[in-house]
């Protein structure tokens, strides 16, 4: 068993703890009544759940603090980590990649979208992010959260209808667009991604894919196998933000070693 397959091996492992953890949660409620859902814990809970001063003040007293401080821990990571976050806890994330991996892997063209329409589209999630949060701040958050896949699928068996069709419609997209969600839709991402830009602007180093220009044929392969769609041959680090660090890229160059992660020099 080589180095690449174990580096697989490890992030699947990672990604099968926190799904069964939301499974968990998700057990908790059906089974035992619990008072919290899967969607407590999402980092982005706090914006579904409102960012009135009262509500922030409620959310200081109570185990929503927790989830809080783990948003926060999770901003600040990305800014040296990337977006780690996607690729290996997010439970809907890994929700995804199983859907695609089942149903959709034999659709896949040589790019499921070019690659302009694929960053015009991926704007839409920074557009959800600013939404959200004003309809948070004045006290419509409810408007959102009917919509957030996290919360739908945390109702189950009790899902409202149109939580439903939104998650429906998620995943029926995610068998044709592989993470659909997180490349075009999340506003966590889009949050992530924001975090990663101050890190740069303040010239904190970031973990990021190295291309050996010395090794690399350009065969694109590494681009073909992307998740998120990103053309890694384009630089000699791949500097775009949507990048989830899922390591794909790596195992499945021809060429050992000319694909590393590591600080941009």
């Amino acid at each position: 068993m080589n180095k690449k397959s174990k580096r697989q091996i490890l992030r699947h492992t990672i990604q099968l703890f926190f799904l069964l953890l939301s499974l968990a949660f998700f057990a908790g409620l059906i089974f035992f009544a619990l008072p919290y859902t899967i969607h407590n814990v999402c980092p982005y809970a706090i914006v579904c759940f409102g960012l009135s001063k009262n509500i922030l003040i409620q959310y200081l007293g109570n185990p929503f603090a927790l989830t809080i401080a783990f948003s926060f821990l999770i901003l600040v990571l990305t800014i040296f980590c990337g977006r780690l976050f996607c690729s290996c806890i997010c439970p809907l994330g890994t929700m995804q990649e199983i859907i695609y991996a089942l149903f959709g892997k034999k659709r896949r063209s040589r790019k499921q979208i070019p690659l302009y329409q694929e960053r015009r589209f991926a704007s839409i999630k920074y557009m959800v992010l600013i939404i959200t949060i004003l309809l948070s701040l004045v006290g419509a958050n409810y408007i959102f959260i009917r919509l957030c896949p996290v919360y739908a699928l945390s109702l189950l068996p009790n899902i409202t209808i149109l939580g439903l069709i939104v998650a429906l419609l998620i995943i029926v997209a995610g068998i044709f667009l592989e993470r659909f969600w997180c490349r075009f839709l999340c506003p966590y991402a889009a949050l992530m991604n924001l975090f990663q830009y101050l890190g740069k602007l303040v010239h904190f180093p970031r973990c990021k894919i190295h291309r050996n220009l010395e090794r690399c044929n350009d065969c694109e392969i590494c681009s073909l196998s992307c998740p998120m769609n990103i053309n890694i041959t384009e630089e000699e680090y791949v500097r775009n933000p949507n990048c989830i660090l899922c390591f794909r890229c790596m195992d499945k160059c021809p060429k050992p070693q000319t694909l590393k992660v590591q600080r941009e020099k």
